[in-house]
């Protein structure tokens, strides 16, 4: 017997399940770029303390990881493999896809606003841990001259595009034509 449903499938479902697709894929950016820049980026900014007269522990010792390895991939890895799970239950109309969608979507949202907020608050935190007479944009601009020029429009565009996606895909999946799909 064939299955109906993904005949059925109504565009908002399908639109939202596309933008959970890119979602996972856009959040997979900053650990391929570590893992890529990841050896480079820590050199760049030792070497950029140790111009400034700062140890280069000083950053381990205060629990800063400047590379992409163990558990700083455990979070992009599983909101990608998350998403792209939700993405596929969606497409194929089950319906414990969309309820568990608008429950982790929200969440994701609220990890992309995290991540905003620890970003514009990262010169004022790496300042307190080195110092006053740090050069803190100095360090940041060390690692960032090793990533290719396009990244950072690409990562901060990759933020902006995941909180919409989000934002979208929780729209798209409470409007009556997807809420209807669902209940078949």
């Amino acid at each position: 017997m064939e299955n109906t449903k993904s005949q059925t499938r109504p565009r908002t479902v399908t639109v939202a399940a596309v933008l959970q697709l890119l979602f996972a894929l856009a959040f997979l950016i900053a650990p391929v770029a570590g893992l890529v820049y990841g050896a480079e980026v820590k050199a760049a900014i030792e070497a950029e303390l140790v111009r400034q007269g700062l140890s280069p522990s000083i950053l381990a010792e205060n629990g800063i990881q400047l590379d992409e390895g163990g558990y700083a991939l455990v979070l992009p890895l599983a909101t990608t493999a998350i998403a792209a799970i939700l993405a596929w239950l969606n497409l194929a109309g089950k319906r414990i896809g969309r309820i568990l969608t608008l429950i982790v979507q929200p969440i994701f949202l609220a990890l992309d606003v995290f991540i905003l907020a620890t970003q514009v608050s990262r010169v004022r935190d790496f300042q307190a841990i080195l110092g006053e007479t740090a050069d803190v944009q100095a360090i940041f601009d060390a690692g960032g001259r090793v990533y290719p020029a396009w990244l950072l429009a690409v990562s901060n565009g990759r933020l902006a595009f995941t909180m919409l996606a989000s934002l979208a895909v929780i729209v798209l999946l409470l409007l009556p034509t997807a809420r209807a799909y669902f209940r078949k």
